[in-house]
């Protein structure tokens, strides 16, 4: 099974992005649990004893637990060789392992996470932003705009020409390409400095000249993309993998402000993939849920630049956000520390 897993995401971007945030859903599951056990009164757990559902949430305990810390710290330390990883992810992570670091002050004798291994996890995720030259705040604006460029340069010429290639329909890689640039320092930069709207004009420049697949002429149906985007996927597991690099199945503060035509592309693709519902019928509904008033709002047909143009705005725009979120948490704390 895990053979066939790897199989499937071998190649594509933005896979070890979701990893680290996967990692950080299985820290908060673990917490979760222990905290909803350390507050059960007595008979409550009493019951929870005779009735053998204590043993059960137990094992569920541990399994999260097990899960999250099993083979982690190797693969962290790979990561820094393998520079897999985007700075916007790893600041993310650094974020949430702070948290819970935090969290387990009021729950040393219930969490299984140890509070030297909670503080090895950290130590390990600062040392892989320091590692890979992502954390952009000690850079002045010139070199980061030309990392910014480098990283453009690098991004594109992976997605024309991807090795090993996993064959994903454009519409998907177009999402992933510019989801990657957003997540990295050319995003950074678009946030930081003065690149906000050269950087986007860059991307969609870059991507509508010699695409390694032609683009279509025209315009085409939004809900007729979406369908052909979901059907060319080879199978369920795909499916199920793209909708959550697209942001399905985190929670809490890892639940991204996904755009409206990124959401309706990872809803269409989820619904395929676990309800058997048609490509057709889930990139419909998905179209009608995912479309609001203002920038929302979806056109039921694009031409390619217009299109290119939202894939990339939506990305740098979700981006931007979370990116905001993290700035605010940050003096948030400083503040409270004063």
């Amino acid at each position: 099974m895990t053979d066939h897993l790897n199989t499937v995401s071998r190649g594509v971007p933005l896979v070890d992005d979701r990893l680290l945030l996967e990692l950080a859903n299985e820290l908060h599951t673990a917490d979760d649990l222990n905290r909803a056990a350390s507050r059960e009164g007595f008979f409550a757990r009493l019951l929870g004893h005779a009735t053998g559902h204590a043993r059960i949430r137990e094992r569920n305990i541990r399994s999260a637990t097990i899960s999250a810390q099993q083979g982690t710290f190797q693969w962290l330390t790979s990561l820094t060789e393998r520079m897999t990883v985007t700075n916007l992810v790893v600041a993310e992570v650094i974020e949430e392992v702070s948290a819970v670091r935090r969290q387990q002050a009021g729950l040393a004798a219930t969490s299984l996470w140890s509070a030297e291994r909670i503080d090895e996890l950290g130590a390990l995720v600062g040392s892989l932003a320091r590692d890979t030259g992502r954390v952009l705040h000690d850079h002045d604006r010139r070199l980061a705009a030309v990392e910014a460029q480098l990283a453009i340069d690098a991004t594109v010429r992976r997605w024309r020409w991807p090795r090993p290639d996993p064959g994903l329909p454009w519409l998907v890689r177009a999402v992933l390409l510019a989801r990657e640039v957003a997540a990295g320092p050319a995003g950074e930069f678009a946030f930081t400095g003065d690149g906000r709207v050269p950087v986007r004009d860059d991307l969609v420049e870059r991507m509508l000249q010699n695409p390694s697949v032609p683009w279509y002429d025209g315009s085409k149906s939004l809900t007729g993309l979406l369908t052909a985007a979901v059907t060319e996927l080879p199978g369920d597991d795909n499916r199920r993998m793209i909708a959550e690099l697209l942001g399905v199945g985190l929670e809490g503060e890892l639940i991204e402000p996904v755009g409206p035509l990124t959401r309706a592309l990872a809803d269409t693709a989820q619904r395929v993939a676990t309800e058997r519902a048609t490509p057709s019928r889930a990139a419909g509904d998905a179209m009608r849920k995912a479309s609001g008033n203002g920038g929302r709002y979806l056109w039921t047909s694009l031409g390619v630049e217009q299109l290119l143009r939202r894939v990339v705005d939506e990305q740098f725009e979700e981006a931007s956000v979370r990116r905001a979120r993290l700035t605010d948490r940050r003096q948030l704390r400083e503040r409270s520390r004063d």
